[in-house]
């Protein structure tokens, strides 16, 4: 007789394990998505399901009909593309997860999609570069907080860091070299499963005072941060608080813009990936090492921040 191996469940009246298993893969099902995933998902499903139920139809299933018309409504409201294309994302997702088809794979949404790519275009919202020069010219004040900036600015900008990822590091995450940090990326956005990946913050050659490796041992020092998150929030008194959102890390990008004298309209969070990528491309860094520090799958994403190679290269030409 096959002997099946034990679980750590308690098994229903019946017997049967399958109820607790079956909680345990919806549990599993949820872990697989990302936190900042979660949140798009609940956002714009909620949209569509609001705007269902004012026009008496069904978001769930949602008919081909249904999204098709859904998807025009955002577009006749001015919705920039990319945010027709996420919701349509997320329904998708809600529907696959409960295991019906996607209707967001029709082929007459596909040619509602693409119609209303043509018309609309698809011109991008990126944030603007904050680079090194920027925070070279910031005079930091000589506090906890100035350090804490100072080391995230510098730290995030050199390892082309997501504001997740600058959120999430940890004292046990870095690891000293020769040429200055080793940085584990538990969990990224390219990085769903938690596999990890390494990331490079090698030390200035040029200056002590702008080294983000420096900066970094300085505020780790002065907050005597041994273990835990490497980058924290602060009270009003100036004392460490368990965590510093991506939001707060968003703040004070803009609040580095302003002392820069930029519109910090245009800056934000992925600032400091953004410079990270046009400053290494800029001084003729290979496109392959660029593509590998950041992360990126494909060569095309990181071309994306080529934003002055190109017209440096045909300078004089004509």
């Amino acid at each position: 007789m096959k002997r099946y191996p034990s679980y750590p469940v308690t098994p229903s009246s019946t017997g049967s394990l399958i109820p607790e298993l079956d909680q345990k893969a919806g549990d599993f099902r949820q872990a697989s998505i990302a936190p900042e995933t979660k949140r798009a998902l609940f956002k714009n499903w909620k949209g569509f399901e609001d705007w269902c139920q004012f026009n008496h139809l069904s978001a769930f299933p949602s008919s081909i009909h249904t999204l098709e018309v859904y998807l025009t409504y955002l577009a006749l409201q001015g919705k920039k593309t990319s945010t027709i294309e996420q919701a349509k994302w997320s329904i998708d997702a809600r529907h696959k997860m409960a295991g019906y088809p996607p209707p967001g794979q029709a082929e007459r949404v596909k040619a509602t999609l693409n119609g209303i790519r043509r018309k609309q275009g698809m011109a991008s919202t990126s944030k603007e570069a904050l680079t090194i020069d920027h925070i070279r010219t910031i005079r930091f004040e000589s506090t906890l907080g100035g350090l804490r900036d100072k080391a995230l600015l510098l730290f995030g900008f050199a390892g082309g860091f997501r504001r997740s990822e600058l959120a999430n590091i940890r004292v046990s995450d870095l690891s000293q070299t020769d040429f200055g940090f080793r940085v584990l990326i538990q969990k990224s956005k390219t990085d769903q499963e938690g596999r990890g990946e390494w990331v490079n913050v090698v030390s200035s050659s040029y200056s002590k005072t702008d080294c983000p490796v420096q900066a970094l041992q300085a505020w780790l020092k002065a907050a005597n941060i041994q273990s835990g998150l490497v980058f924290r929030g602060l009270t009003k008194g100036g004392h460490l608080r368990s965590a510093l959102s991506t939001v707060s890390i968003g703040l004070i990008v803009k609040k580095a813009a302003i002392a820069c004298g930029l519109d910090s309209t245009q800056y934000g969070g992925h600032s400091l990936r953004a410079g990270c990528a046009t400053y290494l491309l800029d001084k003729n860094i290979p496109l392959n090492i660029v593509a590998k520090q950041l992360r990126h799958r494909k060569a095309d994403t990181t071309l994306r921040y080529d934003r002055n190679t190109t017209s440096k290269a045909i300078k004089g030409v004509y």
